[in-house]
């Protein structure tokens, strides 16, 4: 509950250190406590919402590092639901580029046509944007999406024990990925297979703009969606959406009807490192230099630290990044309508990077590699760019027999 989490707050200030945009700003408004204080007096009618008040809860990049800073169990992330709530009341504007993702995503139909777009046109418009040197969102973002790079993966046989979210941005950007998901677990021994595309996106990036309703009719058909495939897990590939969908339960808090389900769902949900670790997955050893940014809310949401790393460090030379645990920058849409304070925080990771020597850096969300490949690309780095699952995919095929290549698909 809102007040409880309120509450909770001593107002110690462990989470200030923690916090990016206190770090880059040095102000008290700019920091989980200052947005706590606020929210406090705006429940208890003290301090009238209006656009200028809310906007520190726009300018939070909800990484939730407070979170686990916070030694009272704040649950900030409804604090932050809060105010982003009120935010959207006002009926702020958003710029286009975000009002057209916000629309495409909303409707399961129109992800699928962008997806077939994306087939037809994704490696024209990615050598357009790159000749044309853009850097700033959205173009910037477009010039480093990853090639289309579609994959099949092959039904699954009998019951489901994992049953893989497609997403929005997931299936339109990174289609193949999901398939190779569902492959690796099945190697791994986990009956796993994709989610009907018709299910769409689980209402994370409106929930966390502010659109509550908009989530919860989402979140309706991704919960009735897994009912029907009957699957004992839930996994998604991008970590802001399986903390999400953790948090069901609190988005249909005193529904009678939806609650119950939003629960059964949330106790289901698990990650794709944390099965295959689990499963004693061992992916074919080499000598390259790697490392890792963790999925803010896979880290803070899900707890999900240990299992990525234990895979990483049998696949080559791993070595830990030192800000791996702080927000890339990336934060949903944050990038697109902060492009300057999301640049900043990238630019200073790229040199970690860059010092470490290392050649790859592995990411576990789709937005994080988005905002690691504009990086990359603007410094100048010699350093590829990757989700998780397309790195063990590509390990592991280094050592897989014929027969299996095989029967993991092809490109498409």
């Amino acid at each position: 509950m809102l007040q409880e989490a309120i509450d909770r707050c001593v107002q110690c200030g462990f989470c200030l250190q923690a916090c990016p945009t206190y770090r880059l700003t040095d102000d008290e408004e700019q920091s989980p406590r200052g947005r706590i204080a606020l929210a406090k007096g705006m429940v208890r009618g003290e301090i009238s919402p209006d656009a200028l008040t809310l906007q520190t809860f726009d300018d939070c990049l909800g990484c939730r590092a407070c979170e686990a800073a916070c030694p009272s169990g704040v649950h900030y992330a409804e604090i932050l639901m809060y105010g982003r709530t009120e935010l959207h009341r006002q009926r702020r504007r958003e710029p286009w580029h975000v009002r057209m993702l916000y629309a495409t995503i909303a409707r399961p139909g129109r992800i699928a046509w962008a997806r077939r777009a994306w087939r037809l046109v994704g490696g024209i418009a990615i050598r357009l944007a790159r000749g044309l040197g853009a850097r700033r969102p959205p173009f910037g973002m477009l010039a480093a999406l990853p090639k289309p790079a579609p994959q099949s993966a092959p039904k699954a046989t009998g019951p489901v024990q994992a049953a893989i979210h497609r997403g929005c941005l997931m299936n339109v950007f990174w289609e193949g990925t999901n398939a190779r998901a569902a492959i690796l677990l099945r190697q791994a021994g986990v009956s796993a297979d994709l989610m009907d595309e018709s299910v769409g996106c689980c209402g994370a990036l409106h929930a966390h703009e502010g659109d509550v309703e908009t989530a919860r009719a989402m979140a309706r058909r991704v919960i009735e969606a897994f009912e029907q495939q009957g699957a004992e897990q839930i996994v998604s590939l991008a970590g802001g959406c399986g903390a999400f969908l953790k948090e069901y339960p609190d988005l249909f808090e005193g529904d009678a009807a939806w609650h119950p389900r939003a629960e059964r769902l949330a106790a289901a949900v698990s990650d794709v490192s944390t099965l295959l670790a689990a499963q004693g997955a061992v992916p074919a050893g080499g000598s390259e230099r790697l490392t890792y940014q963790d999925s803010c809310h896979l880290r803070n949401g899900l707890g999900v630290v240990a299992p990525p790393r234990a895979l990483l460090r049998q696949a080559g030379e791993y070595c830990e990044l030192p800000s791996a645990g702080q927000c890339c920058g990336s934060a949903g849409v944050y990038n697109l309508v902060h492009p300057d304070v999301s640049g900043t925080i990238i630019s200073g990771k790229v040199e970690e990077v860059r010092a470490l020597g290392a050649k790859t850096m592995v990411t576990a969300n789709p937005g994080c590699e988005l905002q690691w490949r504009m990086g990359v690309q603007q410094s100048g780095l010699d350093a590829r760019v990757c989700h998780i699952v397309d790195y063990l995919y590509e390990e592991g095929l280094k050592t897989s027999a014929p027969s299996e290549q095989q029967a993991a698909g092809t490109p498409g």
